[in-house]
C-alpha cells in the first residue's frame, strides 16, 4: 500500500515505534524534571538522547549486519596445530591428534629435519588451500585428511561435518543465480 508516495509495506514499523516512544519519553521526562531545576532537565535530556541514539543505532542501524563469509577468518592450521613456514605446513607440538592415520607429536628438536612429504608428522593443508578450493570435492579431500588425522578445524571440519563445503556451495549458488539473471 502506497500512501503519500511512501510504500508502507517497506517501512520498518519497529523502528518507527522506537522513534515515537523515544520522543515521548524524552519530552515527558524533561518536562517533569524541569520543575526541579533547569540544569537537571538539560542534563537528563542530553543523557537520555545519547542513550536512545546509541540503542537506536545498535538495534536498527547498520552495525548489526553479518559478515559476508562465515567464519570471517579461517585459522592458518587446524585447531591446536602450529604453522611452520619453512615447510609450509602444520605440526602437532602438543599431542592433540587422535585419528587412525593421525599426526604424531613433533618435538621441537625434530623441526629442522621435517619434510612436507612426511604425512604422519606434517599436516599439509593450510588456510591458503581452503581459500583456493573452488569445488566441493577439493574441500572434501581436506576434510577427509582432517578426519584421518583426528583434528578439527573451525570453519572447515567440526569433527563430524565438513562445514567448508556449505560455504563453497553457497558461493556457487550465488554465482549461478548471478549468471542466470544476466
Amino acid at each position: 500500500m502506497i500512501f503519500l508516495g511512501l510504500d508502507l509495506s517497506k517501512v520498518n514499523w519497529y523502528f518507527l515505534t522506537y522513534i515515537i516512544f523515544s520522543i515521548l519519553f524524552l519530552v515527558y521526562g524533561t518536562q517533569k524534571l524541569n520543575s526541579t531545576g533547569q540544569m537537571r532537565a538539560i542534563t537528563f535530556a542530553i543523557g537520555t538522547f545519547l542513550v536512545l541514539l546509541y540503542f537506536g543505532n545498535r538495534w536498527f542501524g547498520s552495525s548489526n549486519k553479518k559478515p559476508k563469509n562465515w567464519p570471517p577468518i579461517i585459522n592458518m592450521c587446524p585447531d591446536y596445530l602450529t604453522y611452520v613456514p619453512s615447510l609450509p605446513g602444520c605440526v602437532d607440538l602438543l599431542g592433540v591428534t587422535t585419528g587412525s592415520a593421525g599426526i604424531t607429536k613433533v618435538n621441537p628438536s625434530e623441526m629442522n629435519s621435517l619434510k612436507l612429504s612426511n604425512s604422519n608428522k606434517v599436516f599439509e593443508f593450510t588456510s591458503a588451500d581452503i581459500k583456493a578450493a573452488t569445488t566441493a570435492s577439493e574441500l572434501q579431500a581436506i576434510c577427509d585428511r582432517c578426519q584421518n588425522a583426528g583434528v578439527t578445524w573451525e570453519g572447515v571440519y567440526d569433527g563430524d561435518v565438513c562445514t567448508a563445503i556449505k560455504t563453497v556451495d553457497a558461493k556457487n549458488a550465488a554465482l549461478a543465480t548471478c549468471i542466470a539473471s544476466a
